[in-house]
């Protein structure tokens, strides 16, 4: 028999919204929710197969129980305003999927899902995060109760459910009625808690009965059996899912099945569920879709390249280019496939000779190219000798400066979030250019794609390639040095433990602290105490073993980051370390570095500068030279501002950290002290930031009082 899978929409929209960090699209749009009732709804899906979903929501309006009873959930918290926007968001995404979802004025979503149950002839699966559902179980309905967040559920039967509960599903109407319900503010008998009130059921089995029988009970608990009889009865009514709901919903129109229509994927894509748009196989063959689905995407004709005079006719055109499985060209009217042969007995061409192919593309100086990342593609060009001689659009910049997500983008995510075809990606680079051309020339933002970033990308691709030498011999004798010292600090904390243990490990290290050394430790998080920075912070002069750990940790992370973690990276041909330059990840526009990250090299302490001598100039005809922006910053302050005072000081030429230490701490120039400066400095870049006093506080190791001042 198929197979109905009911979703309390309501409850586990609620559940999937506090079960999941707050989340949001680029354009502010709280998404938290919704990701993570698709995610569980995809999770049931698959294991289930059901042959249809019907998703039952709530509506505002009040129903027949608010009318028999005007507090009724009147005790409901009101819905989290960030939490509100995502139930129709819910909705849309649904019906994206090619899911049913159903609402009634006037009638709860468990009326609706309890109707459900009884309408088709099917087995059912409930998904709720309520208990009001169990009394639907039977035969053919079970539930899939959430009993924390979504993933963590509890399967009820008619099999299973007197074991786990004691009582019979249609039972749980009774239960309600005479211990009452605080989440839906059903009243109950007054004074009857739920020991009782199954004490009772296991005796009498319902309440009608128990009413019967009301002489065999004494005392107070007759009593109050007897005067809460009004409201027992009508709690019994608010309990009980209405099975009759009208609702002209014929069984085929709950159909599902899988994998998903194209424009789930595009609605993904929208809300930057990249977890979920990188699923390939959740969605159908974009190349067998639907009359209906092909109004998402214009989908151009696809032509196979079977030699290479087929590219040397595009030569004069602008064409887009695209690397993938095969390689695609397109001049936006048709998508070239040069295919390439995934294994021996396929047809089609080795990859470098399909790369190959287009050289006279890419080598033609007065051609125009249009790639999703010029420096991956001048990469992946130079492994096949080919130089990268045309002028050549990148749509990730264009992306980053016209529209930026506030992530680094793969070319199939940006595509499919303006609704372009993904199986067509040379085309859809070529439709990219011009719509984010048209945001550049609407923003006035085309010099600074054409004239600063565009240029840069080749700069970084030399800077990459180039490297930076590295002196192996003095990484070494630091690492030696660092692992005598590590040894070193080791013994003494072991000394002021009083026993040798693992100091990495969070555990052992606060059963040494808050248990053997009775330190003050705070809450305690789970079966662990915190250990962070932050709490060894806070006791540093509450014992002498503290000072030892927060050394010990320093130089631990100087050793695994920048000593150990750099041996590996160093190319043992020529000496050098290759990073990797991001230009499409902050949103200040700064640059990235990764693979190792050479923008944050330590400089305040010794460490930090043995640290900086690992780099040495590439021979000794040259030398290094530091460069910096001198307070760019600051001086844009100055401007925009208008603050004389910070004026008046660039004139001068003076050190505009310590005029502001001056200003601050109210002494003369010649008295700022190198502490008072670097207290001015967390101030001065603070308050660009947007720094809270909380985190100057922090930053400076002041009481956050002070730093309000």
């Amino acid at each position: 028999m198929e197979k109905l899978l009911l979703i309390d929409g309501n409850s586990l929209a609620n559940r999937a919204f506090y079960a999941t960090p707050f989340m949001s699209n680029s354009k502010g749009v709280p998404t938290n929710a919704v990701f993570a009732f698709v995610n569980m709804l995809l999770k049931i899906t698959d294991a289930e197969k059901p042959g249809y979903v019907l998703v039952a929501f709530d509506r505002k309006e009040p129903t027949f129980r608010h009318e028999m009873y005007a507090d009724y959930k009147g005790t409901r918290k009101p819905m989290p305003e960030e939490l509100r926007p995502q139930i129709s968001l819910i909705k849309e995404v649904l019906k994206e999927m090619g899911v049913s979802s159903y609402e009634k004025a006037g009638v709860e979503a468990d009326d609706i899902i309890g109707t459900a149950t009884r309408k088709y002839g099917v087995n059912n699966i409930i998904v709720t995060g309520d208990k009001d559902s169990f009394q639907l179980v039977n035969e053919t309905t079970s539930v899939y109760f959430t009993k924390k967040g979504i993933s963590d559920t509890e399967v009820y039967t008619a099999e299973n459910f007197k074991e786990k509960t004691s009582i019979l599903p249609r039972q749980i109407i009774d239960l309600k009625a005479l211990m009452g319900d605080s989440s839906d503010n059903i009243p109950g008998v007054p004074g009857v808690g739920e020991k009782t009130a199954y004490a009772l059921l296991s005796q009498y089995g319902t309440v009608e009965n128990l009413y019967e029988h009301v002489n065999e009970l004494t005392g107070k608990l007759r009593e109050k059996i007897i005067d809460g009889k009004e409201k027992c009865l009508l709690s019994k009514v608010l309990a009980t899912i209405d099975l009759n709901v009208d609702m002209d919903l014929p069984l085929e129109e709950l159909k599902f099945t899988m994998p998903l229509p194209k424009k789930a994927k595009l609605k993904f894509a929208e809300l930057e569920f990249r977890a979920l748009t990188n699923k390939a196989e959740i969605y159908a063959n974009e190349e067998e879709v639907s009359a209906e689905e092909r109004e998402y995407a214009d989908i151009p004709e696809k032509v196979a390249v079977t030699d290479s005079a087929v590219i040397s006719d595009l030569i004069k055109k602008q064409v887009a280019v695209s690397f993938g499985e095969d390689v695609s060209v397109s001049d936006g009217n048709k998508e070239y496939v040069i295919p390439v042969k995934k294994s021996f007995f396929d047809e089609g061409f080795n990859y470098d000779d399909a790369v190959k192919m287009l050289r006279p593309l890419f080598e033609n100086e007065n051609g125009s190219v249009i790639v999703y990342s010029r420096k991956k593609t001048e990469y992946l060009l130079a492994e096949y000798g080919i130089g990268l001689k045309s002028k050549t659009e990148d749509i990730s910049l264009q992306k980053y400066i016209a529209d930026f997500s506030g992530k680094e983008e793969r070319e199939n995510e940006v595509i499919l979030l303006y609704k372009l075809p993904e199986n067509f990606p040379a085309y859809s680079l070529y439709k990219l250019n011009g719509i984010l051309h048209g945001m550049l020339e609407k923003n006035n933002q085309l010099s600074l794609y054409y004239d600063i970033e565009l240029p840069l990308a080749k700069v970084l691709y030399d800077m990459e390639t180039a490297g930076f030498r590295v002196d192996e011999t003095i990484i070494r004798e630091l690492n030696e040095k660092y692992k005598a010292v590590l040894t070193k600090i080791s013994e003494k904390i072991y000394s002021l433990a009083g026993e040798v243990f693992n100091v990495n490990s969070p555990k052992q290290l606060g059963r040494i602290l808050f248990e053997k050394l009775n330190l003050y430790h705070g809450k305690k998080k789970k079966d662990n105490y915190s250990t962070s920075a932050d709490v060894l912070e806070s006791i540093y002069d509450d014992h002498e073993i503290v000072p030892y750990i927060l050394r010990y940790r320093h130089i631990s992370k100087l050793n695994s980051t920048y000593v150990e973690g750099f041996l590996p990276l160093i190319d043992k041909r020529t000496g050098l370390i290759h990073t990797v330059f991001n230009q499409t990840l902050t949103t200040t526009g700064r640059l990235s570095s990764k693979e190792p990250n050479l923008q944050n090299l330590p400089i305040r302490d010794e460490e930090g500068k043995e640290i900086r001598r690992f780099f040495v100039p590439s021979d000794s005809d040259h030398i290094l030279v530091g460069a910096d922006y001198s307070q760019i910053e600051l001086r844009l302050l100055a401007h925009f501002s208008g603050c004389d005072k910070l004026i008046e000081a660039y004139k001068n030429g003076d050190d505009i950290h310590s005029s502001t230490a001056a200003e601050v701490f109210g002494v003369p120039i010649t008295e700022v002290t190198k502490e008072m400066r670097r207290k001015a400095k967390a101030v001065n870049f603070g308050i660009i930031y947007g720094i809270s006093e909380y985190g100057l506080a922090k930053n400076i190791k002041i009481s956050p009082k002070e730093a309000k001042t």
